[in-house]
Protein backbone atom coordinates (compact mmCIF):
# COMPACT_ATOMS: atom_id res chain seq x y z
CA UNK A 1 0.00 0.00 0.00
CA UNK A 2 1.56 3.51 -1.10
CA UNK A 3 2.05 6.26 1.79
CA UNK A 4 -1.15 7.90 0.77
CA UNK A 5 -3.21 4.60 1.36
CA UNK A 6 -1.05 4.21 4.90
CA UNK A 7 -1.89 8.12 5.71
CA UNK A 8 -5.74 7.74 4.97
CA UNK A 9 -5.89 4.79 7.14
CA UNK A 10 -4.17 6.22 10.00
CA UNK A 11 -6.13 9.44 9.84
CA UNK A 12 -8.94 7.54 9.87
CA UNK A 13 -8.11 5.46 12.63
CA UNK A 14 -7.29 8.86 14.72
CA UNK A 15 -11.22 9.87 13.80
CA UNK A 16 -12.18 6.67 15.57
CA UNK A 17 -12.53 8.87 19.00
CA UNK A 18 -14.27 11.66 16.79
CA UNK A 19 -16.93 9.21 15.92
CA UNK A 20 -17.88 7.37 18.61
CA UNK A 21 -18.30 10.64 20.34
CA UNK A 22 -20.78 11.99 17.98
CA UNK A 23 -22.87 8.61 18.40
CA UNK A 24 -22.71 8.99 21.74
CA UNK A 25 -24.15 12.52 20.94
CA UNK A 26 -26.36 11.39 18.03
CA UNK A 27 -29.54 12.43 19.80
CA UNK A 28 -28.12 16.27 20.75
CA UNK A 29 -30.33 19.16 19.87
CA UNK A 30 -29.06 22.14 19.65
CA UNK A 31 -31.97 25.13 20.37
CA UNK A 32 -30.55 27.15 17.60
CA UNK A 33 -30.10 24.42 15.48
CA UNK A 34 -33.57 23.41 15.24
CA UNK A 35 -34.51 26.37 13.82
CA UNK A 36 -31.98 25.55 10.36
CA UNK A 37 -34.10 21.91 10.92
CA UNK A 38 -37.44 23.83 11.21
CA UNK A 39 -36.79 25.71 7.68
CA UNK A 40 -35.54 22.54 6.17
CA UNK A 41 -38.86 20.59 7.46
CA UNK A 42 -40.77 23.11 6.01
CA UNK A 43 -39.22 22.43 2.75
CA UNK A 44 -39.75 19.79 2.17
CA UNK A 45 -42.79 19.54 3.36
CA UNK A 46 -43.38 22.00 0.53
CA UNK A 47 -43.90 25.20 2.32
CA UNK A 48 -41.14 26.76 1.01
CA UNK A 49 -37.77 27.49 2.76
CA UNK A 50 -39.12 29.39 5.86
CA UNK A 51 -40.33 29.15 9.41
CA UNK A 52 -43.29 29.99 9.27
CA UNK A 53 -45.42 28.53 6.30
CA UNK A 54 -46.28 31.29 4.29
CA UNK A 55 -44.18 34.25 5.81
CA UNK A 56 -40.51 34.86 3.40
CA UNK A 57 -38.37 35.93 6.38
CA UNK A 58 -35.04 35.05 6.28
CA UNK A 59 -33.60 33.33 9.40
CA UNK A 60 -30.65 31.54 8.29
CA UNK A 61 -27.43 32.39 9.18
CA UNK A 62 -25.32 29.92 7.00
CA UNK A 63 -27.13 29.54 3.97
CA UNK A 64 -23.86 27.12 2.79
CA UNK A 65 -25.27 24.73 5.74
CA UNK A 66 -28.49 25.41 4.79
CA UNK A 67 -28.18 24.21 1.10
CA UNK A 68 -25.83 20.94 2.68
CA UNK A 69 -28.70 20.05 5.46
CA UNK A 70 -30.76 19.82 2.08
CA UNK A 71 -28.63 17.69 0.74
CA UNK A 72 -28.36 15.16 3.44
CA UNK A 73 -32.18 15.39 3.91
CA UNK A 74 -32.70 14.17 0.60
CA UNK A 75 -30.49 11.41 1.48
CA UNK A 76 -31.53 10.60 4.95
CA UNK A 77 -35.17 11.15 5.86
CA UNK A 78 -34.42 11.72 9.45
CA UNK A 79 -33.22 15.34 9.38
CA UNK A 80 -31.99 14.90 12.86
CA UNK A 81 -29.63 12.49 12.00
CA UNK A 82 -28.82 13.64 8.72
CA UNK A 83 -28.27 16.41 10.87
CA UNK A 84 -25.65 15.48 13.39
CA UNK A 85 -23.91 13.30 10.28
CA UNK A 86 -23.06 16.25 8.33
CA UNK A 87 -21.40 17.35 11.35
CA UNK A 88 -19.10 14.55 11.83
CA UNK A 89 -18.46 14.49 8.34
CA UNK A 90 -17.37 18.46 8.57
CA UNK A 91 -15.84 18.15 11.61
CA UNK A 92 -13.44 14.69 10.68
CA UNK A 93 -12.78 16.32 7.57
CA UNK A 94 -11.68 19.61 9.03
CA UNK A 95 -9.39 18.38 11.66
CA UNK A 96 -7.48 16.35 8.83
CA UNK A 97 -6.93 19.38 6.76
CA UNK A 98 -5.96 21.58 9.40
CA UNK A 99 -3.13 18.56 10.38
CA UNK A 100 -2.07 19.38 6.80
CA UNK A 101 -1.17 23.26 7.91
CA UNK A 102 -0.25 23.60 11.14
CA UNK A 103 1.72 19.90 11.28
CA UNK A 104 3.40 19.55 7.15
CA UNK A 105 6.64 19.54 8.69
CA UNK A 106 5.89 16.82 11.44
CA UNK A 107 5.67 12.90 11.79
CA UNK A 108 2.11 11.88 10.31
CA UNK A 109 1.95 10.83 13.96
CA UNK A 110 2.27 13.93 15.32
CA UNK A 111 -0.88 14.96 13.03
CA UNK A 112 -2.57 12.04 14.02
CA UNK A 113 -2.14 13.07 17.33
CA UNK A 114 -3.58 16.40 16.71
CA UNK A 115 -6.46 14.67 14.97
CA UNK A 116 -7.10 12.60 18.69
CA UNK A 117 -6.46 15.98 20.60
CA UNK A 118 -9.07 17.88 18.50
CA UNK A 119 -11.46 15.40 17.85
CA UNK A 120 -12.28 14.59 21.65
CA UNK A 121 -12.09 18.58 23.04
CA UNK A 122 -15.70 18.43 24.61
CA UNK A 123 -16.58 21.81 23.27
CA UNK A 124 -17.05 20.53 19.37
CA UNK A 125 -19.65 18.36 20.68
CA UNK A 126 -21.54 21.17 21.93
CA UNK A 127 -21.92 22.78 18.56
CA UNK A 128 -22.94 19.72 16.17
CA UNK A 129 -26.22 21.27 14.12
CA UNK A 130 -24.66 24.47 13.67
CA UNK A 131 -22.57 25.63 10.91
CA UNK A 132 -19.41 25.55 13.32
CA UNK A 133 -18.11 22.39 11.98
CA UNK A 134 -18.67 23.04 8.37
CA UNK A 135 -16.98 26.62 9.69
CA UNK A 136 -13.85 25.06 10.70
CA UNK A 137 -13.43 22.81 7.54
CA UNK A 138 -13.86 26.01 4.95
CA UNK A 139 -11.05 27.20 7.49
CA UNK A 140 -8.85 24.66 6.87
CA UNK A 141 -9.35 23.94 3.28
CA UNK A 142 -8.60 28.42 3.11
CA UNK A 143 -5.33 28.24 4.66
CA UNK A 144 -4.39 25.03 3.32
CA UNK A 145 -5.00 26.39 -0.57
CA UNK A 146 -2.86 29.47 0.69
CA UNK A 147 -0.20 27.18 1.82
CA UNK A 148 0.53 25.26 -0.90
CA UNK A 149 -0.05 28.18 -3.50
CA UNK A 150 -3.75 26.95 -5.33
CA UNK A 151 -4.97 30.60 -5.71
CA UNK A 152 -8.05 29.43 -7.92
CA UNK A 153 -9.47 26.83 -5.22
CA UNK A 154 -8.24 29.04 -2.45
CA UNK A 155 -10.82 31.75 -3.99
CA UNK A 156 -13.75 29.29 -4.38
CA UNK A 157 -13.05 27.97 -0.61
CA UNK A 158 -12.78 31.34 0.06
CA UNK A 159 -16.56 32.48 -1.27
CA UNK A 160 -17.57 29.04 0.18
CA UNK A 161 -15.99 30.12 3.98
CA UNK A 162 -18.57 33.38 3.56
CA UNK A 163 -21.54 31.71 2.45
CA UNK A 164 -20.84 29.70 5.64
CA UNK A 165 -20.46 32.72 7.80
CA UNK A 166 -19.98 36.45 7.03
CA UNK A 167 -17.26 36.73 9.84
CA UNK A 168 -15.60 34.06 7.60
CA UNK A 169 -14.07 37.39 5.25
CA UNK A 170 -11.93 38.32 8.01
CA UNK A 171 -9.50 35.41 7.37
CA UNK A 172 -9.87 35.97 3.59
CA UNK A 173 -9.01 39.33 4.12
CA UNK A 174 -5.80 37.98 6.23
CA UNK A 175 -5.02 35.93 3.72
CA UNK A 176 -5.17 38.31 0.81
CA UNK A 177 -2.99 40.36 2.99
CA UNK A 178 -0.69 37.60 3.56
CA UNK A 179 -0.33 37.35 -0.24
CA UNK A 180 0.17 41.44 -0.91
CA UNK A 181 2.74 41.61 1.84
CA UNK A 182 4.46 38.75 -0.03
CA UNK A 183 3.95 39.06 -3.75
CA UNK A 184 3.35 42.76 -3.64
CA UNK A 185 0.73 42.59 -6.08
CA UNK A 186 -2.72 41.65 -6.35
CA UNK A 187 -3.67 38.29 -6.71
CA UNK A 188 -4.80 37.56 -10.60
CA UNK A 189 -8.69 38.77 -11.19
CA UNK A 190 -9.46 34.87 -12.29
CA UNK A 191 -9.48 34.04 -8.89
CA UNK A 192 -12.23 36.49 -7.85
CA UNK A 193 -14.89 35.39 -10.14
CA UNK A 194 -16.25 32.41 -8.91
CA UNK A 195 -16.45 33.41 -4.94
CA UNK A 196 -18.24 36.43 -6.17
CA UNK A 197 -20.42 34.68 -8.88
CA UNK A 198 -21.34 32.29 -5.22
CA UNK A 199 -21.65 34.99 -3.30
CA UNK A 200 -23.81 37.19 -5.89
CA UNK A 201 -25.80 34.25 -6.40
CA UNK A 202 -26.72 33.91 -3.36
CA UNK A 203 -27.63 37.61 -2.65
CA UNK A 204 -30.12 37.67 -5.81
CA UNK A 205 -31.69 34.38 -3.91
CA UNK A 206 -32.29 36.00 -0.98
CA UNK A 207 -33.63 39.28 -2.22
CA UNK A 208 -35.86 37.39 -4.92
CA UNK A 209 -36.85 34.82 -2.43
CA UNK A 210 -37.22 36.63 1.13
CA UNK A 211 -37.36 40.20 -0.33
CA UNK A 212 -33.74 40.97 1.25
CA UNK A 213 -30.48 40.67 0.15
CA UNK A 214 -28.79 39.75 3.73
CA UNK A 215 -30.01 37.48 6.68
CA UNK A 216 -31.88 39.16 8.95
CA UNK A 217 -30.08 37.37 12.14
CA UNK A 218 -26.96 39.82 12.04
CA UNK A 219 -28.81 42.94 12.57
CA UNK A 220 -30.91 41.05 15.10
CA UNK A 221 -27.94 39.67 17.15
CA UNK A 222 -26.41 43.38 16.99
CA UNK A 223 -29.89 44.59 17.94
CA UNK A 224 -29.61 42.11 21.11
CA UNK A 225 -26.42 43.53 21.92
CA UNK A 226 -27.54 46.73 22.05
CA UNK A 227 -30.50 46.01 24.39
CA UNK A 228 -28.20 45.47 27.63
CA UNK A 229 -30.58 42.55 28.36
CA UNK A 230 -27.79 39.87 27.98
CA UNK A 231 -25.25 42.43 29.87
CA UNK A 232 -23.71 45.67 30.03
CA UNK A 233 -20.03 46.39 28.22
CA UNK A 234 -18.16 43.75 25.72
CA UNK A 235 -20.51 40.89 25.65
CA UNK A 236 -18.36 38.81 23.59
CA UNK A 237 -15.59 38.68 26.50
CA UNK A 238 -18.25 37.67 29.00
CA UNK A 239 -17.04 33.80 28.45
CA UNK A 240 -16.78 32.20 31.98
CA UNK A 241 -19.81 30.37 31.78
CA UNK A 242 -18.04 27.65 28.92
CA UNK A 243 -15.12 26.98 31.67
CA UNK A 244 -18.06 24.88 33.55
CA UNK A 245 -19.52 23.58 29.88
CA UNK A 246 -16.20 22.82 28.08
CA UNK A 247 -13.87 21.75 30.95
CA UNK A 248 -16.48 20.66 33.52
CA UNK A 249 -14.79 23.15 35.88
CA UNK A 250 -11.39 20.85 36.05
CA UNK A 251 -9.01 23.22 36.71
CA UNK A 252 -6.23 21.22 36.07
CA UNK A 253 -7.54 20.77 32.44
CA UNK A 254 -8.10 24.07 31.69
CA UNK A 255 -4.76 25.07 33.08
CA UNK A 256 -2.44 22.80 31.45
CA UNK A 257 -4.48 23.34 28.20
CA UNK A 258 -3.77 27.45 28.37
CA UNK A 259 -0.15 26.68 29.25
CA UNK A 260 0.87 24.46 26.39
CA UNK A 261 -1.46 26.87 24.17
CA UNK A 262 1.22 29.59 24.74
CA UNK A 263 3.68 27.65 24.88
CA UNK A 264 2.88 26.12 21.32
CA UNK A 265 2.13 29.22 20.19
CA UNK A 266 5.47 30.86 21.45
CA UNK A 267 7.54 28.00 19.35
CA UNK A 268 5.73 28.43 16.47
CA UNK A 269 6.06 32.00 15.59
CA UNK A 270 9.51 31.72 15.75
CA UNK A 271 10.61 29.14 13.09
CA UNK A 272 10.82 31.36 9.83
CA UNK A 273 9.49 28.93 7.52
CA UNK A 274 6.12 28.90 9.32
CA UNK A 275 5.64 31.89 10.47
CA UNK A 276 3.51 33.62 7.84
CA UNK A 277 0.60 31.22 8.46
CA UNK A 278 0.95 31.80 12.46
CA UNK A 279 1.01 35.61 11.59
CA UNK A 280 -2.18 35.25 9.60
CA UNK A 281 -4.06 33.07 12.15
CA UNK A 282 -3.50 35.88 14.47
CA UNK A 283 -4.61 38.89 12.22
CA UNK A 284 -7.73 36.79 11.40
CA UNK A 285 -8.55 36.05 15.27
CA UNK A 286 -7.52 39.34 16.10
CA UNK A 287 -10.40 41.10 13.01
CA UNK A 288 -12.81 38.02 14.16
CA UNK A 289 -12.69 39.04 18.11
CA UNK A 290 -12.85 42.97 16.94
CA UNK A 291 -16.20 42.36 14.85
CA UNK A 292 -18.01 40.55 17.90
CA UNK A 293 -16.19 42.75 20.96
CA UNK A 294 -17.33 46.19 19.19
CA UNK A 295 -20.83 45.46 17.97
CA UNK A 296 -21.70 43.66 21.50
CA UNK A 297 -22.64 40.83 19.92
CA UNK A 298 -24.37 38.34 22.85
CA UNK A 299 -21.99 35.42 23.34
CA UNK A 300 -23.61 32.39 21.82
CA UNK A 301 -20.66 29.50 22.55
CA UNK A 302 -21.04 28.21 18.52
CA UNK A 303 -19.21 32.06 17.89
CA UNK A 304 -16.18 31.02 19.93
CA UNK A 305 -15.04 27.80 17.71
CA UNK A 306 -11.86 29.62 15.46
CA UNK A 307 -10.20 29.86 19.19
CA UNK A 308 -10.85 26.43 20.31
CA UNK A 309 -9.45 25.34 17.28
CA UNK A 310 -6.56 26.96 16.78
CA UNK A 311 -5.79 26.14 20.70
CA UNK A 312 -5.78 22.56 20.06
CA UNK A 313 -3.28 23.47 17.09
CA UNK A 314 -0.79 25.18 19.26
CA UNK A 315 -1.89 22.94 22.10
CA UNK A 316 -0.31 19.99 19.85
CA UNK A 317 2.58 22.28 19.34
CA UNK A 318 3.44 23.00 22.92
CA UNK A 319 2.97 18.91 23.66
CA UNK A 320 5.42 18.34 20.58
CA UNK A 321 7.93 21.01 21.77
CA UNK A 322 8.02 18.91 25.11
CA UNK A 323 8.78 15.93 23.69
CA UNK A 324 11.96 17.89 21.35
CA UNK A 325 13.19 19.32 24.88
CA UNK A 326 12.98 16.20 27.01
CA UNK A 327 14.42 13.77 23.81
CA UNK A 328 17.47 16.54 23.72
CA UNK A 329 17.74 16.06 27.77
CA UNK A 330 17.46 12.65 27.48
CA UNK A 331 19.96 11.36 25.22
CA UNK A 332 20.41 8.21 23.02
CA UNK A 333 19.73 5.33 24.46
CA UNK A 334 17.25 7.32 27.28
CA UNK A 335 15.47 9.48 24.21
CA UNK A 336 12.15 7.42 23.96
CA UNK A 337 11.65 8.72 27.79
CA UNK A 338 10.87 12.39 26.60
CA UNK A 339 8.96 11.06 23.94
CA UNK A 340 7.08 8.90 26.59
CA UNK A 341 6.60 11.43 28.87
CA UNK A 342 5.14 13.84 26.69
CA UNK A 343 2.98 11.05 25.45
CA UNK A 344 1.61 10.75 29.06
CA UNK A 345 0.46 14.46 28.96
CA UNK A 346 -1.72 14.07 26.08
CA UNK A 347 -3.16 10.82 27.00
CA UNK A 348 -3.94 12.79 30.43
CA UNK A 349 -5.71 15.34 28.20
CA UNK A 350 -7.45 12.89 26.31
CA UNK A 351 -8.41 11.11 29.17
CA UNK A 352 -10.13 14.83 30.69
CA UNK A 353 -11.86 15.65 27.13
CA UNK A 354 -13.47 11.93 26.98
CA UNK A 355 -14.44 12.17 29.79
CA UNK A 356 -16.35 15.29 29.62
CA UNK A 357 -17.54 14.58 25.83
CA UNK A 358 -18.25 11.09 26.63
CA UNK A 359 -21.57 12.80 28.56
CA UNK A 360 -24.62 11.70 26.52
CA UNK A 361 -26.56 14.76 25.50
CA UNK A 362 -30.45 14.94 24.08
CA UNK A 363 -32.50 18.09 24.33
CA UNK A 364 -33.51 20.30 26.64
CA UNK A 365 -36.10 18.28 28.39
CA UNK A 366 -38.50 21.38 29.43
CA UNK A 367 -38.38 22.67 26.16
CA UNK A 368 -38.86 19.37 24.25
CA UNK A 369 -41.80 18.45 26.29
CA UNK A 370 -43.58 21.96 26.20
CA UNK A 371 -43.44 22.05 22.50
CA UNK A 372 -45.18 18.60 22.66
CA UNK A 373 -47.80 19.48 25.16
CA UNK A 374 -48.51 22.23 22.88
CA UNK A 375 -48.62 20.44 19.85
CA UNK A 376 -51.44 18.06 21.65
CA UNK A 377 -53.32 20.57 23.49
CA UNK A 378 -53.49 23.92 21.00
CA UNK A 379 -55.19 24.14 17.49
CA UNK A 380 -52.96 23.88 14.65
CA UNK A 381 -52.82 27.12 13.79
CA UNK A 382 -52.75 28.69 17.10
CA UNK A 383 -49.76 31.28 17.50
CA UNK A 384 -47.45 31.17 20.40
CA UNK A 385 -45.16 34.16 21.11
CA UNK A 386 -42.21 32.86 23.58
CA UNK A 387 -37.96 33.77 23.23
CA UNK A 388 -36.23 30.30 22.59
CA UNK A 389 -37.62 29.50 19.66
CA UNK A 390 -35.53 26.10 18.47
CA UNK A 391 -36.55 23.24 20.54
CA UNK A 392 -40.38 24.76 21.12
CA UNK A 393 -41.16 25.21 17.45
CA UNK A 394 -39.58 22.36 16.58
CA UNK A 395 -41.61 20.29 18.60
CA UNK A 396 -44.68 22.41 18.56
CA UNK A 397 -45.32 22.49 14.94
CA UNK A 398 -47.35 25.93 15.28
CA UNK A 399 -46.85 29.57 14.45
CA UNK A 400 -44.27 30.97 15.99
CA UNK A 401 -43.79 34.44 17.34
CA UNK A 402 -40.01 34.99 18.18
CA UNK A 403 -40.11 37.74 20.69
CA UNK A 404 -35.71 38.26 20.36
CA UNK A 405 -36.44 38.52 16.46
CA UNK A 406 -34.46 36.15 14.98
CA UNK A 407 -37.66 34.83 12.25
CA UNK A 408 -40.15 37.57 12.71
CA UNK A 409 -39.26 41.55 11.33
CA UNK A 410 -39.32 44.10 13.73
CA UNK A 411 -38.96 42.32 17.12
CA UNK A 412 -35.43 42.45 17.42
CA UNK A 413 -35.15 46.38 16.68
CA UNK A 414 -37.79 46.77 19.16
CA UNK A 415 -35.64 44.67 21.81
CA UNK A 416 -32.75 46.80 20.93
CA UNK A 417 -34.50 50.36 21.59
CA UNK A 418 -35.82 48.37 25.02
CA UNK A 419 -39.30 48.86 23.67
CA UNK A 420 -39.98 45.38 25.47
CA UNK A 421 -43.94 45.68 25.08
CA UNK A 422 -44.18 46.88 21.88
CA UNK A 423 -44.21 43.65 19.82
CA UNK A 424 -47.48 43.32 21.04
CA UNK A 425 -48.59 46.42 19.13
CA UNK A 426 -47.15 44.36 15.67
CA UNK A 427 -48.41 40.57 16.64
CA UNK A 428 -51.25 38.90 18.31
CA UNK A 429 -50.56 35.70 19.34
CA UNK A 430 -52.92 33.19 20.98
CA UNK A 431 -50.36 31.83 23.70
CA UNK A 432 -46.81 33.34 24.81
CA UNK A 433 -45.03 31.04 26.66
CA UNK A 434 -42.65 32.88 29.43
CA UNK A 435 -39.75 32.01 32.37
CA UNK A 436 -41.58 31.91 35.69
CA UNK A 437 -39.66 34.31 37.15
CA UNK A 438 -40.20 36.26 33.83
CA UNK A 439 -37.08 37.04 31.92
CA UNK A 440 -35.94 40.66 31.06
CA UNK A 441 -36.57 40.15 27.37
CA UNK A 442 -40.81 39.06 28.64
CA UNK A 443 -41.61 41.93 30.76
CA UNK A 444 -43.94 42.92 28.12
CA UNK A 445 -46.20 39.52 28.25
CA UNK A 446 -46.22 40.28 32.04
CA UNK A 447 -47.12 43.54 31.33
CA UNK A 448 -49.85 42.45 28.88
CA UNK A 449 -50.91 39.61 31.70
CA UNK A 450 -51.59 42.00 34.27
CA UNK A 451 -53.92 44.54 32.16
CA UNK A 452 -56.31 41.69 31.35
CA UNK A 453 -55.30 40.72 27.81
CA UNK A 454 -53.85 37.14 28.75
CA UNK A 455 -54.59 35.41 31.42
CA UNK A 456 -53.11 32.05 32.62
CA UNK A 457 -53.47 28.87 30.90
CA UNK A 458 -54.48 26.31 33.90
CA UNK A 459 -54.03 23.40 32.24
CA UNK A 460 -50.01 24.16 32.16
CA UNK A 461 -47.94 22.93 34.48
CA UNK A 462 -44.68 22.80 34.15
CA UNK A 463 -42.25 23.90 36.74
CA UNK A 464 -40.41 27.32 36.16
CA UNK A 465 -42.76 28.23 32.98
CA UNK A 466 -46.10 30.49 32.70
CA UNK A 467 -47.90 29.47 29.69
CA UNK A 468 -50.61 33.02 28.59
CA UNK A 469 -53.47 32.38 27.01
CA UNK A 470 -55.40 35.38 24.96
CA UNK A 471 -58.64 36.39 26.60
CA UNK A 472 -60.84 37.48 23.71
CA UNK A 473 -61.76 41.42 23.09
CA UNK A 474 -65.51 40.53 24.14
CA UNK A 475 -64.78 39.36 27.37
CA UNK A 476 -62.07 42.00 28.15
CA UNK A 477 -65.01 44.98 27.57
CA UNK A 478 -66.66 46.06 30.88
Amino acid sequence: MGSEGTQFILYLFSCLPLFYLAWNNRNYQLDDALIYLRYIRNFFNGSGLVYNPGDYFNGLTSPLYSYLVILAGLIIDNLQFANILLATICHASGLIIFSKVFFAERSLIARCLFIILAGTFPYFFLVYGMETPLFILMTGLCLYCYQIKKYFWLGIFSGLLILTRVEGGFLVAALLGGYLIKNRTLPSYRYFIIPLALITGNLIFNKLYYGAYLPATGSAKVWQGQSGLWGDGWLFLHVDYLFGWVFNSNYFYGLTLATLVLAGFASSIKKPANREIHLITATFLIGYSCFFIFLNIPNYHWYYAPYFIFAIVYCTQGILLIADILGTIFDSPLKWVGHISALLLAATLIYWAISIASITRGSFTPYKNIGIWLNQNTQENAKIALVEIGTVGWYSDRPIIDILGLVNPLNARFIGERKLEEWLNHYSPDYILIHDPPWPHEVGAEKALAMGRFKLDIRFDFQGYKLLSQVSSEVRQP
